[in-house]
């Protein structure tokens, strides 16, 4: 029901065209692949997946799509995540409506648009982050302790990122020296700890 109201928001007051609603990773996964829509709003969290990992199959094959997170979650690792995924706008759904429209407008017009509360948990995110160990870790490291924080094995992680199972046992490596922790469970402590593992 909401994303259907949403829907009709944006054709009656934007006066743009929706190319599809969809309400799954999967289904908007294909549709993204198959309209190549300017603009993609998505979710962070999605029954069957999470939408980051919708621009991160999707992205790389829509070199002229645009994309706009909404999400109710807080969390400063979230808008974090979206920065260095290149997400061009991030909007918490306790905003109001119209800023959702300044933010689809301006990444339209090839802008990046994060509401207030967004940029403010971007802020602390990196306040936080400076403080912390894991400033050391690439992004791909990143990825892979969020795997770790999630409790899922090397060979799912390998799945969801595209990688080979022994390149993920490398990362896994690095990152145990890069922090000096060694054992699993320290690991996802860590992770909890310093919000690289989504609550469900």
């Amino acid at each position: 029901m909401v994303m259907q109201l949403l829907a009709h928001l944006i054709k009656e007051h934007l006066k743009l065209t929706v190319a599809a609603e969809c309400s799954t990773f999967a289904s908007g996964l294909a549709a993204c692949l198959r309209e190549k829509p300017d603009v993609a709003i998505i979710d962070w969290m999605l029954p069957d997946g999470r939408g980051f990992d919708i621009v991160r199959q999707a992205g790389p094959k829509l070199p002229g799509t645009r994309w706009i997170c909404v999400s109710s979650n807080e969390q400063e690792h979230l808008v974090r995540e979206a920065i260095e995924l290149g997400i061009h706008g991030f909007v918490l759904k306790q905003s109001d409506f119209q800023i959702l429209c300044d933010a689809i407008v301006a990444v339209l017009k090839g802008e990046s648009f994060y509401c207030p509360s967004s940029a403010q948990l971007y802020v602390e995110a990196m306040r936080s982050q400076a403080g912390s160990l894991a400033v050391n870790l690439t992004s791909r490291e990143r990825e892979v302790l969020r795997g770790i924080g999630r409790g899922e094995s090397p060979k799912v992680i390998a799945s969801a990122l595209g990688l080979e199972v022994k390149t993920v046992h490398n990362h896994l490596a690095n990152i145990k020296d890069k922090l000096a922790i060694h054992e699993p469970a320290g690991l996802v402590r860590y992770a909890i700890k310093h919000g690289y593992a989504e609550a469900p």
